[in-house]
């Protein structure tokens, strides 16, 4: 199965307070284009370009849970 994970979008908070915008950030804005896929999405992960962001392996095995809103990223070397 496939998903989308998304980190945080540090500086676009301000967005969600914008008039024009409507209350609508960049998070929304993406997951109203996702949902499209049909794939879990889970947004808002501490990761990215934030302070102390944690390392996230490409092309391992993961788990998105998005009832409980975690990640579960398996070991890149076992």
């Amino acid at each position: 199965m496939h998903g989308v994970a998304l980190g945080q979008f540090i500086g676009f908070d301000q967005d969600a307070d914008d008039p024009t915008l409507r209350g609508w950030g960049i998070a929304d804005v993406l997951r109203g284009r996702l949902t499209r896929l049909g794939v879990p999405v889970l947004g808002g992960l501490p990761a990215g370009h934030g302070p102390h962001p944690p390392t996230i392996p490409l092309g391992t095995q993961a788990t998105i849970d998005t009832a409980a809103g975690t990640l579960t990223v398996q070991p890149a070397v076992t």
